[in-house]
């Protein structure tokens, strides 16, 4: 390899590192940028700024801002989604798995906080603005499959959507909250402990209203 060929790949070695670097740049400042304000008012220059990049250099590395939103968020969804597909065969297998699959899911979720805050809350303008509410729809289709298996008939729509707006409201919670990973766990727990009593006593009592109706 001649002298001219080992520089010009050095060159373009350096070149690419210097275009990851500044990619990772724009993708920590856009996560603090998008967290504060929101997708819609995020601003591209105050984000270079904080990068410490030029806007030239943005439009280098991404398209827009909503690419720039997708690499910090397409990561993570396509994480959880593997996760939630892997746990659900783990625990359907094996019910005992399912304190060791919710530490797991709740570990990563300590680690990405920023991004599932992001997700959940501030995307409304982005093509990302749909996702809580299909992590709703997720969440209803599950409880009414469980409230329907033992009490023979499907719940009543509404009071399944007010019970998973609240199940999801507390793990946002412990999400967004000052917590070690230990502590949110141990709430986490705590939290589907008393939703499985509380649910056990809502279907014993929705059957038994049930049955004083047909007689």
């Amino acid at each position: 390899m001649t002298s001219e060929l080992v520089y010009a790949n050095i060159t373009s070695m350096m070149e690419d590192e210097r275009r990851k670097q500044t990619e990772q740049k724009l993708i920590e400042s856009g996560k603090a940028e998008f967290l504060k304000k929101g997708y819609v008012k995020a601003n591209l220059r105050d984000l270079c700024k904080t990068a410490g990049v030029t806007t030239g250099a943005f439009y280098f590395s991404f398209a827009n801002k909503e690419a720039l939103l997708a690499a910090i968020l397409d990561p993570v969804i396509a994480d959880y989604e593997r996760m939630c597909s892997m746990f659900a065969q783990r625990e359907e297998e094996d019910p005992g798995t399912a304190d060791d699959n919710e530490r797991q899911m709740m570990e990563y979720l300590s680690a990405h906080r920023t991004e599932a805050v992001i997700l959940m809350d501030q995307c409304a303008g982005s093509r990302y603005e749909m996702f809580r509410a299909q992590i709703k729809l997720q969440m209803q289709a599950a409880f009414t499959s469980y409230f329907t298996k033992f009490m023979g008939r499907k719940p009543d729509a509404e009071l399944i959507r007010i019970l998973v707006s609240m199940r999801l409201q507390g793990y946002m919670e412990l999400i967004k909250g000052d917590y070690t990973v230990d502590e949110r766990v141990r709430m986490s727990r705590e939290i589907g402990i008393h939703a499985d009593a509380g649910t056990a006593a809502l279907i014993k009592y929705l059957n038994q209203e049930h049955e004083a109706c047909r007689k």
